[in-house]
């Protein structure tokens, strides 16, 4: 039986090689704005598929893992790689969007993990609404646990300020005025509590 190379013997670990120096050396590679027209490039020494491998070999490569640059904005060389699971590789990435909660920062699919919340649940509410809204609903939820509910249709219920007796078409509206977020009108109904700007009801229903 014939002895494998070492490209055959350890097929994964060359696609990923490949797939690196598409994504440096060749612009017509979908993914090269993103890396060599920004400048980053593959070191010398791993032009060539042997070194690669046997550096992955020697560095902590098992199936399954991503090749990961620990500066994203440095190059492909052995002192800035390593090999991570698919979940630290995509908190890791340039685009990652990082919100803070109590004072830490934490990449936005670890909040959502954290806080019970649904998977790309945060993208609509930073689409939506910015980042200081999607902050305060992921404190809120982190606090007091999320439910699954249509919120956006809840906010646009009309509320009245009980302190003052003004009535608003929704709770979007009331926080406007009074410089809040629409969750925490949301919270103080459901929990019948203040919200540091007064007490708020749903218009028509009695506290």
């Amino acid at each position: 039986m014939p002895t494998l190379t070492l490209r055959q013997a350890n097929k994964g670990l060359y696609w990923a090689w490949k797939a690196m120096k598409q994504r440096c050396l060749n612009p017509r590679c979908r993914a090269y704005h993103n890396y060599g027209a920004r400048g980053i490039t593959v070191c010398q020494d791993w032009y060539e598929f042997e070194p690669f491998c046997k550096w992955a070999l020697s560095s902590g490569y098992e199936k399954g893992l991503d090749l990961d640059r620990i500066d994203n904005d440095g190059n492909y060389e052995p002192a800035n790689c390593r090999w991570v699971d698919r979940k630290t590789n995509t908190n890791n990435r340039r685009m990652t969007i990082y919100l803070t909660i109590d004072g830490e920062t934490k990449p936005r699919a670890i909040w959502e993990e954290m806080a019970g919340i649904p998977p790309g649940v945060t993208l609509s509410w930073l689409k939506f609404h910015g980042k200081e809204y999607a902050e305060e609903r992921i404190r809120d939820a982190i606090h007091n646990g999320y439910t699954q509910k249509d919120f956006g249709y809840s906010h646009r219920e009309p509320v009245v300020h009980l302190e003052t007796g003004l009535t608003f078409r929704s709770m979007k509206e009331a926080a406007a005025y009074f410089g809040i977020s629409p969750c925490r009108i949301s919270l103080s109904i459901t929990q019948k509590g203040s919200t540091g700007k007064g007490t708020f009801r749903k218009l028509g229903v009695e506290g």
